[in-house]
């Protein structure tokens, strides 16, 4: 039985590990270039992304879908999540510039590549589409928090609350599930063409951004990884994670809701943090080096906990 359970788990985060990989060894060897990543990445969240989001929600059947009980846990796991990690840097991270660097690499999953590519490959339709309705609500609360903790670190770089939301709405995959949902409860008819077209650019999605999210890795920063790092990477990968599964089971979640909330919560430090950091003046050097690592990380401490949820009949 465990074995069975064991190659099961291996289907699921064995593809996702490869195909990083395999852009990490392409990019190595010349045959992806970084003109080939940025074009790549951009291609992927303007189009490939919200289409995959816009077909999948579109096309199901929304009152069997959509639990608001765990939608409404999503983001109060998130907001704990923040908690955590801000409380553990107040008490061990210096220097405090670093603080808000810190608090968002070790809370901010990425969701959008990682997160639906595990919960796609571990439950299919169901499991893709479940994640892409907590994406939406995940990423608004990710964007609050984390701007409110760097901004709270870093007085030379302020956002206002307004500019904020305004770029929450105009990310790509929110309007795609906004739309999606709109179609869906209105009925509204999608063209059979249509829909094959969107399947054939939404098949491009996940592989083209794993490959994109392997390319972009600097193995080079592992040498340069800190004991903060170590410690940002024990509470993306592990602890967190772990807190929020067994928070989760304990008021009732289990099957598709606990594996798709687990799964979401183990994924890897978001892409886009490094950016924000860029952007407001902050430590962009450990920011890169949290992505990374937990990216590497995360398929380990990913396939364990999904192995053990299985061998307890949990999900």
């Amino acid at each position: 039985m465990y074995l069975t359970i064991l190659l099961e788990t291996a289907n699921v985060t064995g593809p996702i590990f490869i195909l990083v990989i395999l852009g990490v060894l392409l990019k190595r060897i010349g045959f992806i270039s970084d003109a080939f990543v940025q074009s790549s990445s951009k291609l992927v969240f303007s189009l490939c992304l919200p289409v995959l989001l816009f077909t999948t929600i579109s096309q199901i059947d929304l009152d069997e879908s959509f639990d608001l009980d765990v939608f409404n846990f999503s983001i109060v796991a998130s907001c704990l999540t923040f908690t955590l990690s801000w409380l553990v840097a107040v008490i061990f991270v210096k220097p405090r510039k670093d603080r808000g660097v810190f608090v968002q690499g070790s809370f901010r999953s990425n969701l959008g590549v990682v997160g639906l590519a595990l919960c796609s490959n571990a439950f299919g339709a169901e499991g893709l589409v479940l994640a892409s309705l907590l994406l939406a609500s995940m990423t608004f609360t990710y964007n609050i928090l984390c701007v409110l903790v760097l901004s709270y670190y870093n007085a030379d770089q302020t956002v206002t609350l307004r500019a904020v939301t305004l770029d929450i709405l105009k990310n790509p995959l929110i309007i795609s599930i906004a739309i999606a949902v709109l179609v869906n409860v209105l009925s509204i008819p999608i063209p059979t063409i249509l829909l094959s077209a969107g399947d054939y650019l939404g098949q491009l999605a996940l592989p083209l951004a794993l490959l994109g999210c392997g390319a972009g890795m600097n193995l080079r920063a592992l040498r340069s990884s800190s004991t903060l790092t170590v410690l940002a990477v024990l509470l993306k990968t592990l602890l967190l994670p772990l807190v929020v599964t067994l928070l989760a089971w304990q008021l009732g979640f289990t099957g598709l809701s606990l594996g798709v909330l687990f799964l979401l919560f183990v994924s890897p430090t978001a892409t886009a943090s490094f950016i924000m950091v860029k952007s407001m003046g902050g430590n962009d050097v450990l920011a890169a080096n949290l992505i990374m690592v937990t990216t590497l990380v995360s398929i380990f401490t990913c396939s364990l906990g999904l192995f053990l949820l299985r061998v307890w009949n949990l999900v």
